[in-house]
């Protein structure tokens, strides 16, 4: 080969290199990115469990059945099983 060849085959070469580089950057940064997605999702997820346990319990805690047992065995309220009526009489 000449010596004009040599230099634009290593030109070639050189910007095909140079491809290869800037590539390899932008596919690092992309994994990068992707590794903080992935946190922020995990962060954003275990918030939603902790969401989703506290409105499981805050319906246990107030549900009618819990209520009604409380009344009765805390209170000692008991259940009205039929009308009464009291009439005074002068």
């Amino acid at each position: 080969m000449t010596h004009p060849a040599q230099l634009y085959f290593l030109l070639i070469l050189s910007f095909f290199l140079l491809c290869i580089c800037l590539d390899t950057v932008k596919v690092r940064w992309q994994i990068a990115q992707e590794f903080e997605n992935q946190e922020y999702l995990q962060v954003s997820q275990n918030k939603l469990t902790e969401i989703n346990i506290q409105l499981k319990t805050e319906h246990h805690l107030n549900s009618p059945a819990r209520i009604e047992r409380h009344a009765k065995e805390v209170l000692g309220m008991v259940e009205i099983a039929k009308k009464v009526e009291i009439t005074y009489e002068k």
